[in-house]
């Protein structure tokens, strides 16, 4: 999946965003995260897991939120392995 990584504005933290409209199964994308090891909360809207001491927040639109964070490339790595988990609609 071709996606674009950004920092937010004046916060420390990075956001990536699918380049083309795609949409996930938010439970079964749960589902698929835990079985790989991952703890999840899943909310209404969206997932929040930890990768080691960062906060990452999945939104069904494919957006992905890591704070803290200001590195752009090991954003785009841990958006990678995110991605390669998560299950489309």
């Amino acid at each position: 999946m071709k996606f674009r990584v950004e920092r937010i504005c004046r916060s420390d933290s990075m956001s990536a965003i699918p380049l083309e409209k795609v949409r996930f199964d938010l439970a079964r994308s749960c589902d698929s995260l835990r079985s790989k090891g991952y703890e999840v909360e899943s909310h209404e809207l969206y997932l929040v897991t930890k990768v080691g001491s960062l906060d990452v927040t999945v939104y069904g639109s494919g957006r992905v939120l890591v704070h803290p964070l200001n590195d752009k490339t090991k954003a785009k790595e841990l958006a990678e392995t995110i991605f390669e988990a998560l299950v489309p609609e």
